[in-house]
């Protein structure tokens, strides 16, 4: 499987927090599996999904490639589709509920 809604959450922390670390810390996920899920999207994928600079004094940074951005994007185009979807159709069995 290349993305999940929790692996979309994985790689938007990433791009928002610029650290890998920063994204696993925000999931209460161990680094090593925060690395272990990105390896295996990637290997899914078939393309490096984020670059990285080592630190140094000023720290370092991680950032989605091009194609992360784009599986992520196609990723909440479909997601936010059907859930809307799902929201409809539970507000219309809903409305048989009593009360």
């Amino acid at each position: 499987m290349v993305i999940s809604d929790f692996l979309a959450e994985l790689l938007g922390l990433i791009a928002e927090r610029g650290s890998l670390a920063a994204a696993a810390e925000a999931l209460e996920l161990p680094n090593r599996t925060a690395w272990k899920k990105l390896r295996e999207m990637e290997a899914a994928a078939g393309v490096p999904l984020v670059t990285s600079e080592s630190g140094g004094s000023e720290g370092g940074s991680t950032q989605l490639t091009p194609e992360a951005e784009s599986i992520v994007a196609s990723f909440h185009r479909v997601a936010d589709s059907v859930l809307a979807g799902v929201d409809e159709r539970f507000a219309s069995e809903r409305s048989g509920f009593p009360g």
